[in-house]
């Protein structure tokens, strides 16, 4: 990997910035090429099996993400609303949900191996919880039926694609030619798709290639990035057109895999969705009708049901969010403080999009993302909402086990990379 400079530090603050919609002071407060931590692992690519906790000694794995993103991403951005903080102003950028929503819910079906009567188990499934999905179809598989399949996107389903045959090449050419095969064969059925799930999370930079070339707008690849609001890769000093939308990358496979019975697999999600329910986090999960929700319907009917049940969560599909988080990635808008008052300056008649403020005191506020001006004090703040659940659900382990539970340990291991790097 090649030395990582302060253009390229610059690239990746603006870019983590750039996605929380941060206003125009909140970026003159911030001195990136005096930056005060390292941000050069956030364009790494490369993954590496680890481990989550889960339920005395089984404790469920997947190869993702070598750095987790959402973690770095989340300090950056608490350093930089301590630098506006320390100006006595509050910190303002777009808010992450629509209007009325302080989180998203999706449940995403990869189709791994899935015959007909697999998949319509799950249709099942999600016609009694009234709750739409998102399909990423290996069309080698479910060739046979893509007609069926393309009919139910009138019941609101998000038709996309896994791929043709079911691997992640690391070849240009090859990952073309799956990926095409695929594409044609269910733009032939009527199903138009504008995103992309790689077999097995795999991500490199000659998929992106593919993918841009071929103008997908979404792909989820946890080898990328997990547990996190939707970002472009950084990498190699460049940015990707094509948004990423992580996911949580433990399925109801892994937990089967190291022995979880039903009820430990309920106890495991319903400790992640309050953890992610309490930190206005996505809650984004998955999993494979054949040998998972085929073998555990009690597992499926408890998320979908639990989804469903939580207040202020945006039920929705991976293209609707993406659709959403594009359309507020382009609009622009402009805030002034004039002694007491905050104004606002915008074109943007688009209801769904709202400012989110927040105080050094752990307040917030939300305002409509219109032309306005308002006094400080006769914005209604609220104390943000209580965090019970422990975090140690979402630690990782490292491949030998040993847990990393502390920031320190985690910004130690940034450290040393940087190091590596320079």
């Amino acid at each position: 990997m090649k030395l990582f400079n302060r253009s390229a530090e610059r690239l990746i603050i603006n870019e983590i910035l750039r996605h929380e919609k941060s206003a125009s002071y909140v970026f003159e407060s911030v001195d990136v090429d005096h930056f005060e931590m390292p941000v050069a692992p956030y364009s790494d690519y490369s993954a590496q099996y680890k481990k989550f906790v889960g339920v005395g000694d089984k404790n469920p794995g997947e190869t993702i993400a070598k750095i987790n993103k959402a973690l770095l991403r989340q300090e950056v951005i608490k350093v930089v609303r301590e630098k506006v903080f320390q100006k006595n102003l509050p910190y303002i950028h777009l808010a992450h949900y629509p209007t009325g929503y302080h989180n998203v819910g999706t449940f995403r079906v990869d189709c791994d191996k899935s015959d007909q009567a697999r998949f319509e188990n799950v249709l099942i499934h999600s016609d009694r919880h009234k709750f739409p999905m998102t399909w990423f179809i290996e069309v080698g598989a479910q060739e046979g039926y893509l007609s069926d399949i393309a009919e139910t996107s009138k019941a609101g389903h998000d038709l996309q694609l896994h791929c043709y045959h079911h691997i992640t090449y690391n070849n240009y050419s090859q990952n073309k030619r799956n990926i095409i095969k695929g594409k044609d064969l269910m733009q032939r059925v009527g199903i138009e798709i504008c995103g992309f799930a790689s077999p097995f999370g795999k991500w490199n930079p000659s998929l992106n290639r593919v993918l841009e070339e071929l103008n997908f707008s979404f792909s989820s690849e946890f080898a990328m990035g997990y547990d996190d609001l939707p970002f472009h890769p950084v990498f190699k000093s460049q940015v990707s057109n094509v948004l990423q939308i992580p996911v949580h990358p433990i399925c109801i496979g892994s937990l089967r895999d190291v022995g979880f019975t039903s009820q430990e697999m309920i106890a495991y999600y319903d400790r992640i969705i309050k953890y992610k329910f309490e930190r206005n986090l996505p809650i984004m999960l998955y999993g494979h009708p054949k040998n998972e929700i085929d073998r555990f319907p009690e597992v499926i009917d408890f998320i979908l049901s639990t989804l469903n049940s939580l207040p202020n969560v945006w039920i929705t599909t991976y293209s609707e969010f993406a659709k959403w988080w594009q359309k507020r990635l382009k609009t622009d808008y402009s805030v002034f403080f004039e002694n007491d008052n905050l104004k606002v300056s915008t074109d943007n008649t688009d209801r769904s999009l709202q400012l989110h403020l927040e105080n050094s005191d752990n307040s917030e506020a939300f305002l409509p993302l219109e032309n306005l001006k308002i006094s400080l004090q006769d914005v209604v703040w609220t104390k943000k909402r209580d965090q019970t659940s422990s975090s140690v659900t979402e630690t990782e382990f490292s491949h030998s086990g040993k847990t990393k539970t502390s920031l320190a340990d985690f910004f130690a291991f940034m450290k040393s990379f940087k190091k590596k790097l320079g």
